[in-house]
């Protein structure tokens, strides 16, 4: 499993920078939501979870993309808790 955790992270690694590099402009408007970034783009924000992941679902099919709530204090990464499997 722990092989697997790493292939993941390096796969979404530009998604996660892009992440970090934009929270404190979404904590400003979006604290609460869910954003789905993909590559080094915001594609959106939901209320819900699972609409984050319907819509990354639908528009990119197998493709990676990566989903985080918007919270002032983030937890550790752990992908292996976030659906990936």
């Amino acid at each position: 499993m722990k092989k697997y955790i790493v292939i993941i992270k390096v796969m979404l690694e530009k998604e996660v920078k892009t992440f970090e590099q934009k929270l404190p402009e979404l904590l400003k408007t979006d604290i609460g939501k869910y954003v789905l970034v993909k590559e080094d783009q915001v594609i959106g924000t939901f209320v819900a979870v699972e609409d984050a992941l319907s819509y990354g679902y639908e528009k990119y099919n197998r493709q990676a993309f990566f989903i985080r709530e918007i919270l002032p204090t983030q937890e550790p990464f752990n992908f292996a808790n976030h659906h990936l499997f």
